[in-house]
């Protein structure tokens, strides 16, 4: 055999190697395609969302309700498939704030740094966001506020730029406006009394108040401040009392309110007691003298609308207890993060998140149809509440 003809054999022989053959049968082997769906079908990391909320301290009145409310709407989304054709889901990491400014601070620097949320929920109370929500704008972090209904807490913020921060509940300067007006209206109001606690909250609810009774021609006859740490209400509702007012306003968290309304009973029997936020609590509903109460609330379980009644039920099953206002902000909330982050490419891609969620536009929760405004801000009706039978019923 001369050179040309081993030249030629050895190239056929590198040819059908280079195909895969071995001079017999063919062995196939897998190609980029099957490699990428391979790749494709694998789970992702969970997408971290940070629930920061009251477990403890004063308002620990509001959880579990907000713990609650976010869980269900997490369980329900993962329960379909979750993101990226059921390879990622959320993981709901929930801390408690102690109802305290540093353990919020602290909480939200474990979500950034340690947990690596995408984003974050939270906390409770408008005193412990003054000082959680720098932390995550400074680390471009985006964070839905679920109850912090207090100044300040999107817009203009006392500590500057804070265009990572939106809020999914209704702000006092929304709620309580529309609340003075109704009891103005139903009560012929001429005079009233604040009873007011020296927390951000009340503090802010106090201006907010002032005001609206000032614009409604209503004057406010004395403001009672007490402190976190008072028991007894009985020397400051006989302070209201002497003024001989139409109605008390208790600008307080749920825990003094309980005591507030007692107290009214007690020394003014069927003496109304209009409230802030605070008062949204069904911690307050087995009050025997919650009946008194006239409050403005995000959220009404008297509406029929669809993902109201459904989120109702749903809530209902899981937990076997109704929901409050608290429940359907987180739920409502959780929604709107959903809704933003399909609508990214990466879904634990903070900016992209960010971005979508300031384009979230008429969205159905049980708050109702969903949108944020310009500045991050909720866009939604208020409900004038009383207590009847041991429920939240339309003030009428």
């Amino acid at each position: 055999m001369n050179m040309q003809k081993l030249l030629a054999l050895a190239g056929a022989a590198l040819l059908v190697a280079a195909c895969g053959g071995t001079g017999t049968t063919a062995t196939a082997t897998p190609t980029a395609a099957a490699s990428a769906a391979a790749s494709a079908a694998q789970p992702l990391p969970d997408v971290v969302i940070g629930l920061a909320t009251s477990k403890t301290g004063a308002a620990n009145f509001y959880n579990p309700q907000q713990s609650n409310g976010a869980q269900l709407a997490v369980d329900q989304f993962n329960a379909t498939g979750g993101f990226q054709g059921g390879r990622q889901k959320i993981k709901l990491v929930i801390e408690d704030d102690g109802s305290a400014r540093d353990q919020g601070i602290t909480v939200f620097r474990k979500f950034i740094d340690q947990d690596k949320a995408t984003l974050i929920l939270g906390p409770t109370l408008s005193a412990v966001a003054a000082g959680a929500h720098p932390v995550a704008q400074a680390a471009g972090v985006p964070v839905v506020a679920i109850s912090n209904t207090g100044l300040g807490i999107v817009g203009k913020c006392d500590y500057g730029p804070c265009d990572w921060i939106f809020r999914a509940s209704l702000g006092e300067q929304s709620a309580v406006p529309e609340t003075v007006k109704a009891a103005t209206q139903k009560l012929g109001l001429k005079k009233v009394v604040i009873i007011y606690g020296d927390g951000k909250f009340e503090l802010d609810d106090l201006t907010i108040f002032k005001d609206a009774f000032k614009a409604n021609g209503v004057t406010v006859a004395k403001e009672i401040a007490y402190t976190a740490k008072d028991v007894d209400f009985a020397p400051f509702v006989t302070a209201a009392k002497a003024e001989n007012p139409d109605a008390i306003v208790a600008s307080s968290l749920a825990g003094p309110a309980g005591k507030i309304l007692d107290e009214v009973a007690k020394q003014m029997p069927g003496k109304r007691v209009i409230g802030g936020n605070g008062l949204n609590s069904s911690a307050l509903l087995p009050n025997a003298n919650a009946g008194l109460m006239v409050v403005g609330t995000a959220w009404s379980k008297a509406s029929t609308d669809k993902a109201n009644t459904d989120f109702i039920a749903a809530y209902k099953q899981k937990y076997n207890a109704d929901p409050d206002q608290f429940a359907a902000q987180s739920y409502s909330a959780m929604l709107v993060v959903i809704d933003a982050m399909k609508r990214t490419t990466r879904m634990s891609d903070r900016a992209q998140v960010k971005t979508a969620l300031e384009t979230v536009k008429d969205l159905p929760t049980p708050l109702g149809a969903f949108s944020f405004t310009a500045d991050h801000d909720v866009k939604q009706p208020t409900f004038v509440m009383t207590v009847k039978d041991g429920q939240f019923t339309p003030f009428q």
